[in-house]
């Protein structure tokens, strides 16, 4: 079995994060909920959304330079195995699960189809073997989704407050 060169894993990662969030921005630019639709909270705006996306890519992008500096190989295998959850559990919730419940185009939900379900079929199960222990696997993976969710909704509540009283 071939060695993952981890490396090289985090730029396609980079990259197939940085697609997958241009899709996700042209999409929000365009896309409204169906009036009828009932909504338990009121969606961001596309603006707040675009924002929010891009400061969360450049995060990554950080981290990614970051890890590939790093003289430990640990270093870039759990940030790998922390965005390949990520690609996973977001193209689940909300890209793909976003298009049934409507019934139609969910910002993103192509790449999250043809790009994050494909490479974290491929790598995840090659992450899993380079880890010594399942329960150091599945906490890396656990503890960077919670992580990742938490950034994310640190992110979205600044840009709102950047939205609402700094803008204009």
């Amino acid at each position: 079995m071939s060695v993952l060169n981890l490396k090289n894993q985090l730029l396609i990662a980079g990259i197939l994060f940085t697609l997958h969030n241009i899709e996700e921005s042209i999409g929000f630019a365009h896309f409204q909920y169906h009036p009828d639709f009932p909504l338990a909270v009121q969606p961001p705006s596309a603006n707040s959304m675009i924002l929010a996306i891009g400061l969360i890519t450049i995060i990554v992008w950080v981290l990614i330079m970051w890890a590939n500096t790093q003289p430990k190989e640990s270093s870039r295998r759990n940030l790998l195995i922390i965005l390949v959850s990520v690609f996973l559990f977001n193209a689940i919730f909300p890209h793909i699960t976003g298009t049934i419940v409507l019934q139609r185009y969910f910002p993103a939900v192509l790449t999250s189809l043809i790009l994050y379900i494909p490479y974290s079929i491929w790598i995840l199960p090659k992450l899993y073997r380079s880890v010594n222990s399942r329960n150091e696997f599945f906490l890396i993976m656990t503890g960077g989704l919670s992580l990742a969710v938490v950034m994310a909704l640190i992110t979205h509540f600044f840009v709102n407050i950047y939205f609402r009283y700094l803008a204009n």
